[in-house]
């Protein structure tokens, strides 16, 4: 706990409460960490890697509503803990993940009794509406080829080793229209494709 940036700035009882009630976990790519409609027991502390979190819809089709790593918090994993509401979206480790996992009643104390515990949780959401006022923006202004390519552009590696579903998936559209925006892209020696691979030229 002691590397996210919030946790000197704490009083000294709460980073004790926080470091006694910490279990340090490690979880394997590909893992759903919760899916929507579930309600979160706990709330994870990341200090390693990171997930997608996507919104399904009733036609089976879903969107990318945002990305969070190290040091962040996932307001979705927060919310439904905090409230016991259902999770308003699926998330999914990308990447090996690390971090802590912390019991919901202690994050509600430390939220009412320590203010910059309070502000760190408040700053979190700030920049999730961030965020996500840009995802409105990208949905309603920008074409799919444009977001597709900015999605591209927006990961940690050259090498994307995803199916075009998987893609679609993400960014809210269908395999066939994804194949054919990377097929144009192709043409154009943006990318590379080969199965379930695209290189970024």
């Amino acid at each position: 706990m002691e590397s996210f940036d919030f946790f000197n700035t704490l009083l000294p009882s709460s980073r004790t409460q926080l470091l006694e009630a910490s279990t340090f976990i490690k979880i394997p790519a590909g893992t759903t960490l919760y899916s929507q409609g579930d309600v979160c027991a706990d709330i994870l502390f990341l200090t390693k890697g990171r997930v997608r979190v996507a919104r399904q819809h009733e036609n089976g089709q879903s969107v990318l509503l945002y990305y969070f790593s190290q040091g962040e918090q996932c307001n979705v994993n927060f919310t439904s803990s905090y409230n016991s509401a259902p999770a308003v979206g699926t998330a999914i480790a990308e990447t090996d993940l690390e971090g802590f996992d912390l019991p919901v009643e202690l994050i509600a104390k430390l939220f009412i009794e320590d203010k910059e515990f309070q502000r760190y949780v408040f700053d979190q959401y700030v920049n999730r509406l961030e965020s996500m006022a840009s995802l409105v923006e990208e949905i309603r202004f920008l074409s799919l080829d444009t977001r597709l390519l900015h999605w591209l552009q927006s990961q940690d590696t050259k090498e994307i080793l995803l199916s075009h579903e998987q893609i679609g998936d993400i960014i809210g559209t269908s395999r066939e229209v994804v194949s054919r925006i990377l097929k144009s892209f192709e043409k154009n020696n943006i990318v590379k494709l080969s199965r379930k691979k695209i290189e970024l030229l």
